[in-house]
């Protein structure tokens, strides 16, 4: 069977998006699909852990908090730390 694109069939069963959750993948699916979405994370993460500006440092170690806590899921990294500039954190 050919896989396409990337679906979620239900629901995940935590709301929270910052649970790892495991991908459900349906018929039509392409695991690549989210490979490229974690390998696009981690390009913007290495983008941002690259910058060299004092000024930045305290989001940078905020950034590396997010990355220690979701090891291996670049993409949850992500969006917790997007989430927590969005709100304030």
């Amino acid at each position: 069977m050919k896989y396409q694109e990337l679906a979620l069939s239900e629901p995940l069963e935590s709301e929270d998006p910052l649970v790892e959750p495991e991908p459900v993948l349906v018929p039509g699916d392409d695991r690549d699909t989210l490979a490229a979405l974690r390998g696009q994370a981690q390009e913007i993460i290495d983008e941002v852990l690259g910058g060299t500006e004092p000024s930045g440092e305290h989001l940078r170690a905020k950034l590396r908090s997010s990355i220690a806590r979701h090891p291996g899921f670049p993409e949850l990294a992500l969006l917790e730390h997007l989430m927590n500039r969005a709100s304030g954190n």
